[in-house]
């Protein structure tokens, strides 16, 4: 679209081997399908996350609490204790979302928070976001879900990336969805790729973050 924003149409493990450089992100932000069955994404994401971030750089994901385990056990092989370029655990924010809370039926909860889990790559997060302490409860809004049921809110992505970085730094959400990422990002003054295989869903994503 311009210099700050590059817009992908495809499958993220595809592409961002062919378009991703490196070390040249700065943060990953994205919202992965939870469930079982995309567990493999997540395997893609840690993947990713080892190679594009630059050091110090942080990978922040949702993930719904049934799969958390499983998640926890995936992001383990990509920790630092197999190479010094891993994935360390850094801290889980909790996203609180207004109005109707999601029933988890086979375990008889009303999932009332969402888990968004922070890694950062290497030993220490970039000490231009360390000097900032920040809260770790992040008060949402319900999203207004007027492009697409899975659409999710700014807010937290708002505070992750004011909190996580610096204006012109690089920001990819490799699921982008709607582009709910890239409209923060931009509004910021960072750059932005995103990358989305579903062909309708790209195009919503790209008319958001054109306007």
């Amino acid at each position: 679209l311009n210099n700050n924003c590059k817009l992908i149409y495809g499958d993220f493990i595809e592409q961002s081997q062919k378009e991703i450089a490196d070390s040249s992100i700065d943060l990953i932000f994205t919202d992965p399908p939870y469930g079982k069955e995309y567990l493999p994404l997540y395997e893609e994401l840690a993947k990713l996350a080892v190679r594009a971030l630059k050091p110090g750089g942080s990978l922040v994901f949702l993930t719904g609490h049934i799969i958390l385990d499983d998640v926890f056990t995936i992001f383990n092989e990509f920790s630092l204790n197999n190479n010094n370029l891993g994935l360390k655990y850094w801290w889980t924010f909790a996203v609180k979302h207004t109005g109707h809370h999601t029933k988890i039926h086979p375990r008889y909860v009303f999932a009332e928070w969402k888990p968004l889990l922070w890694y950062v790559k290497g030993e220490r997060v970039n000490d231009l976001v360390i000097s900032n302490t920040i809260g770790d409860y992040i008060d949402s809004v319900a999203p207004l879900k007027l492009e697409h049921e899975w659409e999710q809110s700014t807010v937290e992505v708002n505070y992750i990336i004011k909190n996580l970085t610096l204006e012109n730094q690089t920001i990819l959400d490799p699921m982008m969805g709607t582009g709910t990422t890239g409209v923060a990002a931009l509004k910021l003054n960072r750059k932005f790729i995103g990358i989305e295989k579903d062909n309708k869903t790209f195009e919503i994503a790209k008319s958001r973050i054109s306007n």
